[in-house]
């Protein structure tokens, strides 16, 4: 039996509390998972608020958009755990022996695997955000004025996400021997950034017309 219940089945205050505690995990990543679960879920709402006969013409295209960011919210969800079970699998490598030669090649690629482990779950999320945030500024243009400010800190979230996601990219290629393929998937992942924030400007751009 688990030590601690699924971060995602946790209530509001008791994945706060966690967060809080003096423990590694869970930090930073995992919220950024979660934020693109509540980002996408802000979308969706003001997506599914822009129907009825005065939004007849985007009506259907809005609700598009609501099914693709509820697949997306599911497919982020499980994020939100799995980046703590990917630093507590780093925090695990570095305790293991090094009293030989053959413990120190072992907890040496012990630790190089979990580093690769923990720098793909939030290029993931990363990726993720980037999927909800195209969506986004789709909808933005179109999107129910009433509802703006729901969009716009939708938006927000996405935004945060990524940034969030990839400084934890960051943190952990810096530790990985293979500095090509680390660099290769850091550059991935800034292309996807560049994506995210010119998508966020532009969607952001979008709802403030819409508010007025």
């Amino acid at each position: 039996m688990p030590l601690h219940a699924a971060l995602v089945d946790l209530s509001l205050t008791a994945f706060s509390n966690r967060l809080a505690e003096r423990t590694p995990t869970p930090g930073g990543g995992s919220v950024a998972a979660h934020l693109v679960d509540v980002g996408a879920a802000l979308t969706a709402m003001a997506c599914r608020f822009t129907s009825g006969e005065k939004f007849a013409s985007v009506e259907g295209a809005m609700a598009t958009r609501v099914e693709e960011l509820e697949r997306l919210r599911g497919a982020v969800r499980p994020l939100v755990d799995q980046d703590s079970a990917a630093y507590d699998a780093v925090t695990a490598a570095y305790k293991l022996p090094k009293s030989n030669d053959a413990e120190k090649h072992a907890r040496t690629t012990a630790i190089q695997g979990a580093l690769r482990g923990a720098l793909d779950v939030p290029a993931r999320t990363l990726a993720h955000a980037l999927l909800a945030l195209r969506v986004a500024a789709a909808a933005a243009p179109d999107v129910n004025p009433n509802l703006a400010s729901d969009a716009a800190t939708g938006v927000w979230c996405l935004r945060s996400a990524a940034e969030a996601a990839f400084l934890n990219v960051r943190i952990n290629a810096g530790g990985l021997a293979d500095k090509a393929w680390a660099a290769e998937r850091r550059s991935e992942c800034e292309r996807d950034l560049a994506e995210v924030r010119r998508l966020s400007d532009d969607a952001r751009g979008a709802i403030d017309r819409r508010l007025g």
